[in-house]
């Protein structure tokens, strides 16, 4: 199990047990105008069993909406919201408290692996048709 993963599965499980749950903040700000919905622009991605997945979402809303009902699911740990375009990653809110509470190296660290695995989601998932996130099949 990677340092992220205990790290979160820890944090995460403590806080929801003590009522510290909230309604997510919209930490993406709606701005349908300025933003392009591409399909699958955005992925959540979370642990399930210890293991790395994500799933595809063509908007911010839409990925705010799935990790939303990841919160309830006792399965599924949400990590965050990655954004391919800008190559950026959100945290999810407990998270990301835990993330700024961490050492700027730390911080950077765990960043770098996140964003390596959400590339690797994505690249995994890939279709030959460009924008577009697929299941693996059984052989993949």
């Amino acid at each position: 199990m990677t340092q992220i993963q205990k790290y979160f599965r820890n944090s995460f499980r403590s806080l929801l047990s003590s009522n510290s749950r909230k309604k997510s903040s919209q930490r993406f700000k709606s701005k349908s105008s300025d933003q392009d919905v591409s399909e699958n622009r955005f992925s959540v991605l979370y642990l399930l069993n210890g293991h790395y997945n994500h799933v595809g979402c063509s908007s911010q809303e839409e990925a705010q909406s799935v990790q939303s009902t990841m919160m309830t699911d006792e399965n599924r740990i949400p990590i965050g919201i990655y954004d391919a375009k800008g190559d950026t990653f959100e945290w999810e809110m407990i998270g990301e408290y835990f993330h700024s509470q961490d050492s700027a190296s730390e911080q950077k660290e765990r960043l770098e692996e996140v964003l390596t695995m959400a590339r690797t989601l994505r690249r995994r998932d890939s279709s030959w048709e460009p924008g577009v996130l697929q299941r693996p099949g059984l052989f993949a």
